[in-house]
């Protein structure tokens, strides 16, 4: 425990006892991890990251290779199990597909605008955080700042291996943005959690219109959440029900269990709220 703690309103790192954080009587600002503005981990004078933050994003990396190749499996079983009832369009089945070649368009790099994130802007969203674009096209810009040019086919397992060898090395230099790594590989990772079912996932869509128009309530509060029909394949279910469509589907209210509609109904009701505001 370091015994401080950031304070946005200060903008400073503070103390138990509310001072602000310094290093000597001279009253020099100690020097804190930049992974991330949580951590309040005390550093060296050059150095940029903790190792707490270094071993979870470590962690992440390995994890990601780990659990990639499970994917195709997933998007299988999701076409009988039908936790949530896709098929080829699921989450499991696009993040097991093929991603962009980050060779192929990372040239435009130089023609991007300064203060722009240009690996972002030069890749279709629905492709920006496929485990395969995250993990190559970070070793891509690593290797072309460290002059390591690649001289053969890159996939998943050697871009994590390249990143694991060389994460100290990144977290430490002033050059890369280390705390940009960290987060979008958290990012995939939590994408990849939530196509396997390993996370917790709530799919959350438009206002109850019912709350909004009779109370006074932030709109995301009263966000509708999906609650999917039953469907397995068990020979001994009980449930009078089974639904291999969306059919059974509602969406509910948070705040009011009888504020609900069926997935017809909650269409319908997008198609309203475009119309009225077109």
């Amino acid at each position: 425990m370091t015994g401080c703690k950031w304070d946005s309103d200060h903008g400073d790192y503070l103390t138990t006892d509310g001072d602000p954080c310094r290093r000597d009587e001279y009253g020099d600002p100690t020097s804190h991890c930049t992974a991330r503005r949580t951590c309040s981990q005390h550093v060296g004078p050059r150095e940029l990251t903790c190792a707490k933050c270094l071993g979870r994003v470590r962690q992440t990396i390995r994890k990601i290779r780990d659990y990639t190749p499970l994917l195709p499996t997933a998007a299988e079983l999701e076409e009988y199990g039908r936790r949530e009832l896709q098929g080829v369009n699921s989450e499991a089945a696009y993040l097991a597909g093929p991603a962009a070649d980050v060779e192929a368009w990372s040239w435009r790099k130089i023609t991007a605008k300064a203060g722009t994130v240009w690996h972002q802007s030069l890749v279709e969203e629905d492709d920006e955080w496929h485990p395969y674009t995250v993990l190559t096209r970070w070793e891509f810009m690593i290797r072309e700042d460290y002059r390591e040019p690649r001289d053969t086919a890159t996939d998943i397992t050697s871009a994590a291996a390249y990143l694991d060898r060389n994460l100290a090395r990144i977290a430490q230099d002033n050059g890369q943005d280390f705390p940009l790594l960290r987060r979008e590989l958290k990012t995939c990772w939590n994408r990849v959690q939530i196509a396997l079912a390993i996370k917790r996932w709530t799919e959350r869509g438009a206002p109850c219109p019912e709350c909004v128009a009779t109370q006074k309530v932030d709109p995301k509060d009263v966000q509708l959440v999906r609650e999917y029909g039953h469907w397995c394949a068990d020979d001994g279910c009980d449930q009078q029900f089974h639904f291999v469509t969306d059919e059974g589907d509602v969406w509910r209210c948070p705040r009011n269990d009888d504020h609900w509609w069926t997935q017809l109904g909650y269409a319908e009701y997008l198609e309203e709220r475009k119309e009225l505001a077109g």
